[in-house]
């Protein structure tokens, strides 16, 4: 990230002649879906700029002083949001959300904007003043502390990068794998007695079992946006690792992703044999398990 920040030729004239200024913080999380962007400022009111609102309102946000070096040290901010407790977007309390994975894989970026006379945010422009993605969350209460990091993050990884072991290196259905996902991606309708560790089918699939190391999500009901891996599958109903926050009502529908064995040809119905796709396999099945001594 460089220490330098480009902007407008009338805010560099500003700042140069030592003209009071107003400023405010503005924030943007583009979520891992592609097309959301949450928009926040630090300003008393909801601001507008190049288009796009950005909300002062609850879940209000603050920040920590962050770092920046011209060296390979990866830069870091916390974010706070306060306030969770409401329903957000339509759906569930944020906290909730965010527990379910809302900002995974998220996009951050903050920049400031300068006015020369309070809201008038379209004169001087916006200075870029950190970029970067998601780290860790830790939910608080009514509070997220949410940490981001540089993107230079990404070369903080063991090298090489690719080992030799017996399952395959692939996410299933990511771009190296190049399996399409909607193709192993059914949507269901939750049956009688749901638990938070227990989902049953309505009506339930030709074979569960392939769903087993797969994940689920809740569509529709109190409880949409919840994901989970799912640990086991049967004719009754998917069992999630872990519990789901909301436990879902009888009806309510839900979207179930198939999982994968990551071996060549187990015979389980999940592995590359299976799908049709050896020429993608990135494992090595003659490995000696590390259990085994010569």
């Amino acid at each position: 990230m460089s220490l330098l920040r480009s902007c407008s030729g009338a805010l560099a004239l500003a700042l140069e002649g030592g003209v009071p200024l107003w400023s405010a913080n503005i924030y943007d999380f583009s979520l891992a879906d592609g097309v959301t962007v949450l928009s926040f400022t630090d300003w008393d009111s909801d601001l507008t700029v190049a288009g796009t609102l950005y909300s002062s309102r609850a879940p209000w946000i603050t920040r920590s002083a962050w770092n920046v070096t011209n060296t390979m040290e990866v830069p870091s901010l916390k974010v706070k949001l306060s306030a969770l407790n409401a329903g957000f977007n339509g759906g569930a309390q944020i906290k909730t959300q965010i527990h379910d994975g809302l900002f995974d894989g998220a996009q951050f970026l903050m920049q400031r904007v300068f006015m020369p006379s309070p809201n008038d945010v379209a004169t001087l422009g916006t200075i870029g003043l950190f970029g970067g993605e998601v780290g860790g969350i830790d939910l608080t209460g009514s509070e997220a502390e949410i940490t981001c990091v540089g993107r230079n993050f990404r070369l903080d990884a063991n090298v090489p990068r690719k080992v030799y072991q017996i399952g395959c290196l692939w996410a299933f259905c990511d771009v190296n794998c190049t399996l399409n996902r909607a193709s192993f991606t059914s949507t269901f309708t939750v049956g009688s007695s749901p638990t938070s560790t227990f989902i049953p089918w309505s009506s339930p699939p030709a074979t569960p079992s392939k769903f087993i190391k797969g994940s689920f999500s809740i569509t529709t009901g109190a409880g949409a946006g919840q994901r989970r891996t799912i640990g086991y599958a049967d004719s009754t109903g998917v069992f999630p690792i872990y519990p789901l926050f909301v436990v879902p009502a009888p009806g309510d529908s839900f979207t179930a992703f198939q999982g994968c064995d990551k071996r060549f040809n187990s015979g389980s119905g999940t592995s590359c044999t299976d799908r049709s796709n050896t020429q993608n396999y990135e494992g090595f099945e003659f490995v000696p398990p590390p259990n085994m001594a010569y």
